[in-house]
């Protein structure tokens, strides 16, 4: 953007408003004491990737993560590598790293415990691990896989509500990392599926192989296609309820973006690939009873399991600069499952890092310096826009698979930023100081309505309606849940019940729940100060918004009555 007409007052202004903003941005407590952001402690561990600016570095991922917009959370991030790596593939310049653990080991308790981090992303190469000394059990740690008392504490750590993500790539790579964890072992394939290169799944050559490459900027099909700002396009699994209360369509939360439904990933010569389990119903044997793999759900839907939320493709005849011939076909590129429905954890599979690393992001730095593959999705506007949402893709992974605490703590201050500080309840009224029992039903869905706006920009249309539901309705009308939220199993009574036609729609009921609570919120802490941050993390503000939800509901539902009265009354049949 030009900017020679400011004149020189104008122009000061600007710098000065543009120096204020990465702090406000880093540190947004010191602008507003209140509005503390909620801490989300992240381990990620690589044992073959690093933390570098190479092409297998992750530090694009990284500092997504830290880059986190809004006030609501920010990511605490421990970076480990089971190899002893050197300082300058472990991020040594950005202070923002909580901490740097090499030689990195799960049951080494200043490494890791059950309660240290929230969640855990493994970024697994090795197929198998050089010499790694003797476990805490007193065994050598295996050579193919991690030892009995780390996948205990995992499982451990995961059963506790602890989030997990775990890749790899094509054949066996990541296999010794991630195959024997519990749950991601069986949501995604760790290894070849046949020793003939034609009949395997996930070779590296072969024509079945998992080619998502896109032709880009040169002519044919090249392998560096995979770092050009040309991305695959992904199909997303798609939730619905017309159920004649709510009509909507929702990717999975981890494909929705400020933009809408994420539709594209990097592209790479050769995937590994996800799957459902083929057997959900095993135990977990590490060293002693830890429950079911898949235990059933602690609330009123069926019992969750993994599944695939979006699928990839394969175009027929691409090589990729000299590779085989590919047969066109699907596979599944994201695999998610929702332990917090079962009391446990969420755990993400994926089908390749090369979703993550640098040289599927912003170029490969061996290219020539003029070749537009050097910058990757860097290179031009559009690449740059797929590069956003992919962005946003992590941001999600990050948030999505916190504990069940840390959401209800971030959810607390997207509402505070919400009325404090995005003042949605300014925008719609001419004074805020008002009681909810003052307001008509219109304005307070106005005012949830606009706050769904506004929430979605930054944190993805997605997220208005999952704080929706977890921090309101979940209580409001719990026997409701499971017939109006699209990411539960559909109940057979709905099934049963549903005539086909969707009389009522009741998504103003959304912007009522949210507006009501919103109201309610502004009305029991008028004036924001710094020990009002003491009841965010108590049952505090969920009982005060519970109440406003409600009560607006009531009125909501009052509404629909009477406008469904007089169209009964004012039709004349016969």
């Amino acid at each position: 953007m030009q900017l020679n007409h400011l004149t020189v007052e104008n122009r000061k202004l600007l710098d000065l408003r543009q120096e204020y903003l990465p702090e406000l941005v880093a540190k947004p407590e010191l602008f507003w004491p209140f509005l503390r952001p909620c801490p989300v402690k992240v381990l990620i561990v690589a044992d073959g990737l690093d933390f570098s600016e190479g092409g297998f570095g992750l530090t694009a991922f990284v500092r997504t993560l830290l880059d986190m917009p809004g006030r609501h959370v920010r990511f605490r991030i421990t970076l480990a590598h089971i190899n002893a790596a050197a300082a300058s593939q472990m991020m040594p310049a950005e202070a923002r790293i909580v901490n740097r653990i090499t030689s990195f080991k799960f049951d080494n308790a200043a490494h890791f415990a059950v309660d240290m981090y929230d969640e855990v992303f493994l970024f697994g190469i090795a197929s198998t691990f050089g010499a790694r000394g003797t476990a805490s059990n007193g065994q050598p740690y295996p050579a193919d896989r991690l030892a009995d008392p780390e996948l205990r504490l995992i499982t451990q750590f995961m059963n506790a509500g602890g989030g997990l993500f775990a890749t790899g790539d094509h054949g066996s790579l990541g296999r010794a990392l991630c195959h024997a964890i519990p749950r991601a072992r069986n949501m995604r394939l760790w290894q070849s599926t046949s020793a003939q290169i034609a009949d395997d799944e996930v070779s590296m050559g072969g024509p079945r192989r998992n080619d998502t490459n896109r032709i880009g900027n040169d002519a044919g099909s090249q392998f560096d296609d995979q770092s050009d700002d040309v991305p695959q396009p992904i199909q997303p699994k798609m939730y619905t309820r017309r159920n004649g209360l709510l009509r909507y369509t929702f990717p999975h939360p981890l494909l929705c973006s400020p933009r809408g439904v994420i539709r594209v990933m990097p592209d790479h010569p050769h995937e590994g690939e996800c799957i459902e389990p083929p057997n959900p119903n095993l135990a977990l044997n590490i060293g002693g009873a830890l429950g079911p793999e898949y235990p059933n759900a602690v609330d009123a839907g069926a019992r969750p399991l993994p599944e695939i939320i979006s699928t990839n493709s394969v175009l027929s005849g691409t090589t990729s600069g000299g590779k085989a011939p590919t047969a066109a076909q699907a596979f599944g590129g994201i695999s998610a499952y929702d332990g917090h429905r079962a009391g446990i954890g969420r755990v993400v599979t994926d089908a390749t890092w090369h979703h993550f690393v640098n040289v599927n992001l912003t170029g490969d730095l061996g290219a020539p310096p003029l070749n537009p593959k050097r910058l990757g999705f860097l290179v031009s506007a559009a690449g740059q826009a797929h590069l956003e949402e992919v962005k946003a893709y992590y941001r999600n992974l990050a948030v999505w698979l916190a504990t069940p605490e840390r959401i209800r703590c971030m959810n607390a201050r997207l509402c505070w930023t919400l009325v404090w500080s995005d003042r949605v309840m300014e925008a719609v009224l001419s004074t805020a100081d008002v009681k909810l029992s003052a307001l008509d039903i219109g304005v307070i869905a106005l005012i949830g309505r606009h706050a769904r706006d506004v929430l979605g920009r930054y944190a993805g249309q997605c997220q208005s309606v999952r704080l929706i539901f977890d921090l309101v309705l979940q209580r409001a009308i719990p026997k409701l849940i499971p017939e109006i939220d699209p990411w539960m199993p559909e109940p057979d009574r709905l099934v049963k019940t549903f005539d086909g036609v969707p009389w009522f729609d009741a998504e103003p009921l959304l912007d009522i729940a949210l507006g009501g609570a919103l109201v309610a919120l502004r009305e029991a802490f008028p004036n924001p100060d710094e020990k009002m941050a003491e009841q965010l993390d108590t049952g505090r503000l969920q009982e005060v918004m519970l109440r406003g939800s409600v009560e607006g509901l009531e009125m909501g539902i009052k509404s629909a009555v009477t406008s469904a009265n007089r169209v009964r009354s004012e039709m004349k049949l016969g």
